[in-house]
């Protein structure tokens, strides 16, 4: 990738998208990027937990977090059987198939991998001037 003439690493590429990341139309559902807020609302509520839900809810659980309003999360997100109950109504209300989750899915994977890109430092700057390049 190029920016400005400037070659980029792959990582330091992921980084930008990640820093630079907007909303996105994922199937039918325009999603707000992840943000550090969005990130613990999803450990308070063991998105990432293996014994905790099913990739169903857990997809679902992103969406609800990443398309509804923020007062309505709020009111929900840091009890737990609230929580669980409002991504329940929301795939009531938006999906009507399993499969309409896949989209959000792959989303949900490359939003967290675009996030923690763009929260670490590059392995291997492009830059031979910089203090840490190995270049």
């Amino acid at each position: 990738m190029t920016i400005d003439n400037e070659l980029q690493t792959d990582d330091e590429a992921l980084r930008e998208a990640g820093f630079t990341d907007g909303p996105k139309a994922t199937s039918s559902f325009k999603l707000r990027p992840m943000t550090a807020l969005t990130l613990s609302w999803m450990q308070r509520n063991k998105l990432f937990d293996e014994g905790s839900g099913d990739l169903l809810q857990k997809t679902a659980a992103f969406a609800f977090l990443h398309t509804e309003p923020i007062e309505t999360i709020r009111a929900v997100v840091n009890n737990r059987s609230a929580f669980l109950n409002a991504v329940d109504d929301w795939i009531e209300s938006n999906i009507k198939f399993h499969t309409e989750l896949t989209p959000l899915s792959d989303e949900m994977n490359m939003a967290m991998e675009a996030y923690m890109a763009s929260s670490t430092v590059a392995a291997h700057r492009s830059d031979p001037k910089g203090p840490d390049s190995k270049n």
